[in-house]
């Protein structure tokens, strides 16, 4: 008689007509082997895998893409250099912005002077040759310099006139569901409710009068936040171009928080003033274990706060919204720091046009399943008892799984974790209700 123990599974489990496939749920690397048994996951950074409820006898596969190929598809950092006698710089990130759309974010690294430091944002809703300028409360400035000349299917084209000599960041966001949208619209003077694309609510909403007469568009860039109160956000605003505390005026999104298809404007002048056009930049929050974006909110305690966001960030908007004080950009290509006792951390503020700043700590470190902001550094990142709103973007690097350890795998090596964008099968049976697991890795890099 065969003994059962040494049964191994070489290959995926096939499915015929009398196997029923379920597909099962997976929270933050949790695999609940009672809900299904294929589970579809995206692992990024440090990543673990455990699992609970299995049956006394169970076959099971989980489908594991490397580092959420969704976020390099959508959102890209990249440092390009420009000026020096160049009259444009090209930047391939991989981004489709020709067919797709979104918003190039440009903000020089180096002190170039205060009209060539200017946080520059171009977006395909506006076309080429025309920025915004974040730390400015200026109308749109239509010219041939320090904007995109082109939106390219793998990227942009930034035209840098003066010629100067420097190094710049870039921040690309693509319009996709769940992640990111732009609306437009002309100013009525009345309430009303504007659409948008994303499917879920929004986590951040960004306004800024564009041009008319009624403002010319001069205005404060208004910023709606999910967390800027704990109970009645849409009773505020937020000035990115200031570094001003949360304000309760006039009223803003007509006390109406938004949906997963519309937001509501009241008849304040910097959103709706009658005859003027406006632009919104719109940010989901997206709290599904696939989830490329959350918005919220934490408390600095005396110490340090962790914040839970079930992957690792790549990308952080940060403010502290009960005090005066600058908003800040920190992303993992310019260092977030790993010690919040030494240097490592990089700033760029957009209401702001300073040089890149890196501070003597590191007050934001990432992890796994977040990041941690330490108090007593500096009060832009935590403070205790302040309050801070943030917007962070999923890591898109490949992760680095770790297994359970009750798991045997076929030939007593630990297989490979998927690349990033790969997409690997793995399969697991177990006959002793989950005391052990025969593993294998049934195929690697599926197309």
């Amino acid at each position: 008689m065969a003994n059962d123990k040494d049964f191994v599974v070489n290959g995926p489990v096939v499915v015929g007509k009398d196997t029923k496939v379920t597909v099962g749920t997976v929270t933050s690397g949790a695999v609940d082997l009672s809900t299904g048994n294929y589970f579809v996951d995206s692992p990024s950074g440090a990543y673990t895998y455990s699992f609970t409820n299995p049956g006394a006898v169970q076959a099971f596969q989980i489908e594991a893409t490397g580092g959420s190929p969704a976020v390099a598809s959508a959102f890209s950092t990249t440092l390009f250099d420009s000026g020096g006698g160049v009259p444009s710089a090209t930047v391939t990130n991989g981004i489709d912005l020709a067919t797709d759309g979104g918003l190039v974010w440009v903000k020089s690294r180096t002190n170039q002077g205060a009209s060539l430091t200017q946080n520059n944002l171009s977006d395909t809703e506006r076309g080429t040759g025309r920025k915004l300028i974040t730390n400015l409360t200026n109308a749109e400035i239509v010219g041939s310099y320090e904007n995109c000349s082109a939106f390219n299917n793998n990227g942009f084209t930034y035209a840098d006139g003066f010629g100067d000599s420097s190094n710049k960041a870039s921040w690309t966001f693509k319009k996709q569901a769940k992640f990111f949208d732009i609306v437009t619209w002309t100013g009525t003077g009345s309430t009303r409710t504007i659409a948008h694309n994303l499917g879920v609510a929004p986590g951040m909403i960004i306004v800024k009068a564009v041009s008319g007469s009624a403002l010319n568009g001069v205005s404060n860039w208004t910023v709606y936040h999910r967390g800027v109160d704990a109970s009645y956000p849409e009773q505020y605003r937020l000035y990115l171009d200031s570094t001003s505390a949360r304000v309760d005026q006039t009223n803003p999104w007509n006390d109406t928080a938004p949906t997963s298809s519309l937001f509501t404007i009241g008849t304040d002048s910097y959103l709706n003033a009658n005859g003027d056009s406006f632009i919104a930049y719109i940010f989901a929050h997206d709290t599904a274990s696939d989830g490329l974006i959350q918005c919220g909110r934490y408390t600095g305690t005396a110490t340090s706060v962790a914040i839970n966001l079930g992957w690792q960030p790549q990308w952080l908007l940060i403010k502290k919204s009960d005090g005066n004080e600058d908003w800040s950009i920190v992303d993992n290509v310019r260092g977030m720091g790993t010690d919040p006792l030494a240097p490592g951390l990089k700033a760029l503020a957009p209401n702001s046009a300073v040089a890149e700043e890196t501070p003597t700590y590191s007050p934001i470190v990432p992890s796994s399943t977040g990041f941690t902001a330490h108090t007593g550094y500096d009060a832009r990142y935590c403070a205790n008892g302040g309050t801070y709103v943030y917007m962070a973007i999923r890591s898109a690097s490949a992760p680095a799984i770790t297994w359970p350890t009750s798991i045997e795998w076929t030939q007593g090596t630990t297989p490979s974790t998927p690349a990033e964008g790969a997409t690997d099968v793995y399969t697991f049976t177990t006959d002793d209700g989950g005391t052990t697991y025969t593993g294998i890795q049934s195929i690697d890099t599926a197309s």
